[in-house]
């Protein structure tokens, strides 16, 4: 298979998994959390609130409340990233519209809150995996993710602490005590799922070290360790890179080497854990 075959079948699963988890997302929030009056957390527990006290559709406010998120995520979190997260906000929108509001397998408020917080992260989850969002705090929480080393689970778990407390007001404690579970569901499915992705140790034996060591700071915010090192077979003086990142910025890695120099030699490790300063990108 060639190069751009590779790259075609790769977007293609992209979107579909994209889709499957936006659907999915949709799925929970109309079929057990709004039903029961609980709030979903982020921007569609926000489109609750609206939707309180303005009766425009939920699906309609999530878009519109995206908007300007977007652009957020498109300035920081680059182009390929705001693609994927504005096909699935949309989608999100539609599926919200689409999909009947009503409970499915049980009316009993608990299950509806942990099922449909435990549903809502997968899917959120999902998306998340194959570098896109469906908009609203998972780009809000990446960006934290990105440059403050703050989890998205922990980034949307601080957010979501003020639609607990307006869910409160609302509809009353007990609903929000009930909000409660589902968010804290949603929190420990994100630190589950996400959590375990796998982190990459890269040696990189090359001629040009100060440039690629540049770059990889500059583009994907990974910090290096260099040191002086000769060829065993060409005598020849070699700098030596040490760099972890984690799998989903592997691609982008190799681009960044193979660009400034095709004939580095690069060792890939994988890595259970990192103890030390290293952000996570999720």
């Amino acid at each position: 298979m060639s190069a751009k075959a590779a790259r075609i079948v790769t977007v293609i699963v992209d979107l579909v998994i994209i889709i499957l988890g936006t659907l999915l997302t949709a799925f929970a929030l109309n079929k057990f959390t709004i039903p029961t009056g609980l709030l979903a957390g982020g921007v569609p527990g926000t489109a609750q609130i609206i939707h309180y006290f303005i009766p425009i559709k939920v699906g309609i406010i999530v878009l519109l409340l995206n908007i300007p998120i977007l652009i957020i995520g498109y300035k920081f979190l680059g182009r390929k990233f705001s693609i994927y997260t504005i096909i699935s906000s949309i989608l999100l929108g539609i599926f919200l519209y689409m999909i009947p509001v009503g409970t499915i397998w049980t009316d009993n408020i608990l299950l509806n809150a942990i099922f449909g917080g435990v549903f809502n992260a997968i899917g959120c989850c999902l998306v998340l995996r194959r570098g896109g969002s469906q908009g609203g705090m998972d780009v809000i929480s990446r960006v934290l993710a990105k440059h403050k080393n703050i989890s998205v689970g922990k980034g949307n778990l601080i957010f979501n602490g003020c639609i607990v407390a307006t869910s409160g007001m609302i509809y009353g404690a007990e609903i929000a005590l009930y909000t409660i579970i589902s968010i804290f569901c949603s929190m420990k499915t994100y630190e589950v799922v996400l959590n375990h992705v796998d982190r990459m140790s890269l040696i990189i034996v090359t001629d040009k070290g100060q440039e690629i060591s540049d770059a990889i700071n500059r583009d994907i915010h990974r910090g290096t360790t260099l040191w002086n090192a000769n060829g065993g077979y060409s005598h020849k003086e070699k700098t030596v890179l040490f760099c972890v990142i984690m799998k989903g910025e592997m691609n982008e890695l190799k681009k960044i080497v193979k660009a400034i120099d095709p004939s580095s030699f690069v060792n890939v490790i994988s890595t259970e854990n990192v103890i030390g300063r290293f952000h996570q990108i999720w």
